[in-house]
This record gives structure tokens, sequence and C-alpha cells, in this order.
């Protein structure tokens, strides 16, 4: 990607006539992304996440201290439902993102041979 010309401003002439100074001064440039900066791994997201499951383990914890364990059966069942839905969701989006990619690999291979 281009930092260079996202930062630019879309408005200002692409090409300035010799003789006529620009009324308006230049923006400093901004300094080009590092790649700690491009990738980085957001460990806020996994202790979240950690965190959000150690307390839904902690609520089913106290719920069985409670209620009786058919109550906490159903309730565990629910909860592995949902959980088990986002991870199905979560592999068929990327399977299917690879099966699309692949597909139009084919058809690119399919016309090359064609072709050639």
């Amino acid at each position: 990607m281009n930092y260079k010309v996202m930062t630019s401003d879309v408005h200002s002439p692409a090409f300035i006539r010799m003789g006529k100074q620009s009324s308006h001064k230049e923006k400093p440039t901004m300094a080009e992304p590092s790649m700690k900066q491009v990738r980085r791994f957001s460990w806020i997201r996994i202790i979240g996440l950690i965190a959000f499951f150690g307390i839904i383990v902690g609520i089913i914890y106290l719920l069985s201290k409670l209620v009786t364990p058919q109550v906490v059966t159903v309730v565990s069942v629910i909860v592995g439902f949902l959980v088990l839905r986002f991870v199905i969701k979560v592999i068929l989006q990327v399977t299917f993102t690879l099966l699309r990619y692949i597909f139009w690999l084919a058809i690119l291979c399919a016309i090359l041979l064609c072709v050639l």
C-alpha cells in the first residue's frame, strides 16, 4: 500500500506549473510505519477472550453450587452449543475463503491450459 498517496490531500493539484508557488504550506510527510506497527498481534483481545471464558466458567461453577446438577448440565450444553456455533462459523468462513481462491486459481489454470 502506498501510504504517501493515502496521506496526501486529494484536492491538491498533481502537477504544479513552473513559476507558480503553492499558496499553502506542505504538511510534513508521515514516517513509514514499521513492520511492528503494521503486523501487530492483539494481546488485549486474547486477554479479553481468556477473561470472558474465565467469567463463564466461574458463573457455571457458582450455578453448580446454587442449583441442581441437571440445571448446570442444561446451561453447560447451551453454552457449549453457542461456543461450537461460533467456532464452526469461523472455520466455515476460512474454508470458503480458501475455496474461493482455489476456485479462481483453477479457472485461471484452465484458461492457461486452453490457451497454451
